[in-house]
């Protein structure tokens, strides 16, 4: 009942009242003209603010689209310098392996040929040792042969027939050198 009472007095106030002549209204309408005037300025500073964000984030973008195009020539760029510089050192590789190889076979060579030619030089020495000893040894047995002999001629020939066993030899001397040029 109360509020019903309130209400017939405002219904009252408001048919005496006219609409234009209440404060309450004009401050309403300042308030709207205001708040339409901050959001008219606040939108243009907003909008402009917004459009420079804008702008810079897409020079950015901009900017980094480059930078990932350059990059992804400079990663071809050094994908091909590696390739080609992975096949160089595999043939660089191949070669020296290769040259190494054929050098390995050479030295084995060379060392084969002079073991093969000390050994030859050792046999050869050997043979020429042998040969010596021989020679000593023939050299030895006709010395003593000689004083051998000596001894047995002086002590059981004659004069006689120590001449006459010279005499012999001197003329088998043409025989014996024919033999010997033979053999």
């Amino acid at each position: 009942m109360i509020i019903s009472q309130a209400l017939a007095s405002t219904a009252e106030h408001a048919g005496e009242h006219n609409m234009f002549q209440d404060p309450t209204f004009w401050v309403g309408i300042a308030f709207c003209i205001t708040v339409l005037a901050i959001i008219k300025l606040a939108g243009k500073t907003i909008s402009g603010v917004l459009q420079a964000r804008a702008d810079k984030i897409a020079s950015k973008l901009e900017e980094s689209a480059k930078l990932r195009a350059e990059a992804e020539q400079l990663l071809a760029e050094y994908t091909t310098r590696h390739a080609t510089i992975e096949q160089t050192t595999k043939n660089a590789l191949a070669e020296a392996e290769a040259k190494a190889q054929k050098l390995k076979e050479n030295i084995q060579k060379e060392f084969e040929e002079k073991l093969k030619n000390r050994e030859e030089a050792a046999y050869q020495r050997l043979d020429r040792a042998g040969e010596e000893a021989s020679e000593e040894v023939r050299n030895l047995a006709v010395t003593i042969a000689m004083q051998a002999v000596e001894q047995l001629l002086s002590e059981k020939l004659s004069q006689e027939d120590g001449q006459r066993l010279i005499d012999n030899a001197i003329d088998s001397l043409p025989q014996l050198f024919s033999k010997e040029t033979a053999a």
